[in-house]
């Protein structure tokens, strides 16, 4: 039997199509989106009722086990004309005489790619995965407790070629057979006088009107298994092989990414993973992650040592079933927002203050518009770390990270947000963009579709924030910017300069320029003669506990917060007037005056005053700066 690769003749009765799905992929490496969109559907695939967890094979040629231009010809026959035509859209097509470097990923514990493998069509109520991974575009088999909503994961596997194709080999569980399917998107384009769709495919020349069917031939199979070095066997699930990838991809790079996104189910036990390239072999399970991170950059480590670290303490409170502490939704229709009875406020100090940590059971109420209203959960885990350098809590959703979501910071914490509840999941994955990396409410498959949704999605992202925020309010008085989220602290001329991470103030992480401070013996800072604290839609400005003498003038000025550039210099008279409704002032032992629309004066009268400020928008975050008229001193803060 001929196999080689296909492509389609441009139809006169369809439109040109051009591919486009690798835009919704350009935030991740091409390498840790190959690494999270796999991992992910192994993790959906596993089969029912084997125990143990998914195990995940992952090989990177390099150099040394490239396949050479002699081996590579018979799996690229006919294919060369395609990926070399003006217009196929490659950028760094690879020669016909260059060795074809490849990655290879197989899983086992998986169901295969099972189903009609000459269904062409979606039909209602089949499930059809074979269908769904190979010849379906925008469309999902997945349930709510699926990883994947989108059917558009998968065009990272080609996308991750530099002739934009990749190799399926599937051993399925229910039926045994063997099949191998090659695919391939380029962009529509010219080969001599005709013209050719996108999709190209590996196997045999399809008859007119069929569809390209998968390669059942075992002795093609074999030679492929053993030109890839695969190690599949007889073992049910899937393989993919990607040809000309990256040279830069190397095993120690992907141990990066499955360290990145996937620590959690590995340290858990759903996940074992095993890196190989032509001379090391790696495995990555609960025992030994922590000794693989080691091998890892210093960058890496720095950041990913102490979540594995909260990650293990929060798998031993679950299993010892130690106190796990119930917070309380605020109705969805009013936005976000968290309330503690005073009972559970001291029990959560008193591990703070014990122990450093905390770990709660989160209750959300999720209601779809077609169904009654579901009661959910998640579990959040909070260390205390002092200079840590996590400036947002860290999802994991069904055990991949969701690494971009937007909430409102933390400081000097480490925090986990465990989501497990498929009813949760379930809803957070409508949320999810296509590369599971962010929620948004404007997502397609979000909008609409739930009562209060948006509500309810800003009170998952920012629920461990404000936890923080009522930490800090009942911490006691000796330590009272504990958590605060304080991002700079002036010095005066004469003092050494205090170095701030000004990678938390903006979403462009510069370096920060220390040429300026001072060195020299360290100078006490003196004492702030004022308290700062959020509040919910606004702050509190008060005395310090032991005050002794009172600052007869603080200066506040108040602006929304923005991504860029300061926000004073940012504000408009239009975000809202502190004099103006819905601004609401209250003081207590002190004189308020307010000079302009974001500028007020504090006159304390006695020790024991403070000032109340409120109406703000809850959906925005506050910028807040006080200056002490005597004491020289700047707080700057970002208020929820």
């Amino acid at each position: 039997m001929k196999l080689s690769w296909n492509f389609n003749k441009v139809n006169p009765r369809f439109k040109n199509r051009e591919a486009t799905q690798g835009e919704f992929f350009t935030n991740d490496t091409e390498l840790r989106g190959f690494i999270r969109e796999a991992v992910q559907n192994s993790l959906d695939a596993k089969r029912p009722r084997v125990k143990g967890p998914v195990r995940v094979r992952i090989f990177v040629s390099g150099d040394q086990a490239a396949l050479s231009p002699e081996k590579a010809a018979r799996w690229f026959e006919n294919g060369w004309p395609h990926f070399h035509a003006e217009g196929s859209g490659l950028r760094d097509a690879p020669r016909l005489d260059e060795p074809c470097r490849f990655i290879a990923y197989e899983d086992s514990g998986t169901t295969g790619l099972t189903g009609d493998v000459t269904q062409y069509h979606e039909v209602a109520g089949v499930k059809n995965p074979f269908y769904y991974f190979f010849r379906a575009e925008g469309q999902s088999n997945k349930t709510d407790g699926g990883r994947g909503r989108w059917g558009l994961g998968k065009f990272v596997f080609p996308r991750s070629s530099r002739i934009r194709s990749f190799f399926g080999l599937t051993v399925r569980h229910d039926d045994k057979k063997r099949l191998l399917v090659g695919q391939s998107i380029l962009r529509s384009h010219h080969v001599g006088d005709k013209s050719y769709t996108p999709d190209g495919w590996f196997g045999k020349k399809p008859d007119r009107n069929e569809a390209s069917l998968p390669v059942s031939d075992q002795r093609c199979i074999n030679k492929f298994i053993a030109d890839f070095g695969l190690k599949r066997g007889a073992d049910p699930g899937l393989t993919l092989v990607v040809p000309y990838c990256d040279e830069r991809w190397t095993s120690a790079a992907v141990i990066e990414a499955v360290v990145q996104d996937y620590f959690f189910p590995v340290l858990n036990g759903q996940l074992v993973v095993t890196v190989e390239d032509a001379g090391v072999r790696s495995v990555l399970d609960s025992a030994s992650l922590e000794t693989v991170l080691k091998t890892c950059s210093r960058t890496l480590q720095q950041a990913m040592s102490p979540l594995i670290t909260l990650t293990k303490w929060s798998l031993t409170q679950k299993n010892d079933l130690l106190p796990c502490v119930p917070l309380f939704q605020e109705p969805a229709a009013s936005g976000s927002g968290i309330s503690l009875p005073e009972s559970t406020r001291s029990e959560l100090r008193s591990a703070w203050k014990e122990t450093g940590r905390v770990s709660l059971r989160v209750p959300v109420t999720v209601h779809p518009k077609d169904a009654a209203p579901r009661t959910t959960f998640f579990d959040a885990f909070v260390e205390r770390a002092e200079g840590s350098l996590q400036k947002r809590p860290v999802f994991v959703r069904d055990g991949i990270v969701i690494s971009d979501v937007r909430t409102r910071p933390i400081r000097d914490v480490h925090a986990i947000v465990s989501i497990t509840d498929p009813a949760l999941t379930g809803f957070l994955g409508d949320a999810e963009n296509p590369a599971h990396t962010e929620w948004s409410e404007e997502s397609s498959h979000f909008k609409g579709k739930y009562l209060h949704g948006a509500a309810t999605l800003r009170f998952v992202r920012n629920a461990v924030a404000d936890l923080c925020q009522l930490l800090v309010e009942s911490a006691d008085d000796e330590d009272p910017v504990l958590l605060l989220d304080v991002f700079s602290v002036g010095a005066g001329k004469n003092q050494v300069g205090v170095p701030v991470n000004f990678a938390a103030m903006s979403s462009k992480a510069a370096a920060p320029d220390f040429s300026r401070l001072k060195s020299g013996p360290s100078t006490p800072r003196r004492r702030k003669p004022f308290k700062l604290n959020s509040r919910k839609g606004g702050f509190r400005i008060a005395e310090p506990a032991g005050l002794k003498e009172l600052c007869p003038r603080l200066d506040v000025l108040v602006a929304y917060d923005c991504r860029r550039g300061n926000p004073l210099t940012r504000f408009a008279e239009t975000d809202f007037h502190l004099s103006a409704d819905p601004v609401l002032i209250k003081s207590h032992l002190a004189i308020v005056q307010v000079l302009a629309p974001n500028h007020l004066v504090i006159y304390p009268q006695k020790i024991g005053f403070s000032v109340t400020v409120s109406g703000f928008d809850i959906n925005r975050d506050l910028f807040v700066q006080v200056r002490a008229a005597e004491a020289a001193v700047r707080n700057q803060r970002r208020a929820g």
